[in-house]
């Protein structure tokens, strides 16, 4: 049996090229966002993070279906209604559409 105890090892990762072909996904993402990705989109990622179906399932497709985020950021603790969130890194605004509908408001972008 292989020895398993030592398995990460130093990678020189070019920062800026890592960031670009990040960025470069997520734009075909919302370009094309019924397209094949080796990662989940949309309202089955939403689901599988944990939103509240109550609050995604009303929400335009277009508001969803470019949805690529890598966590549930409510999942911490619900937002109260007059508190302010910023969206950063947003794709399609989704946490800022979500929340919108959770408190009434519309998203200013």
């Amino acid at each position: 049996m292989a020895d398993t105890t030592e398995i990460a090892q130093d990678i020189a990762v070019d920062a800026e090229m890592l960031r670009e072909e990040v960025k470069n996904k997520y734009r075909e993402v919302a370009v094309d966002p019924h397209g094949e990705f080796h990662f989940h989109t949309g309202r089955p990622l939403a689901e599988g993070l944990g939103y509240d179906a109550r609050i995604v399932d009303p929400l335009p497709d277009s508001a969803v279906e470019s949805f690529a985020g890598v966590a549930n950021p409510f999942s911490l603790r619900p937002i109260v209604r007059g508190e302010t969130v910023v969206d950063a890194g947003s794709t399609g605004g989704f946490d800022c559409q979500r929340q919108a509908g959770a408190g009434g408001r519309h998203p200013q972008h």
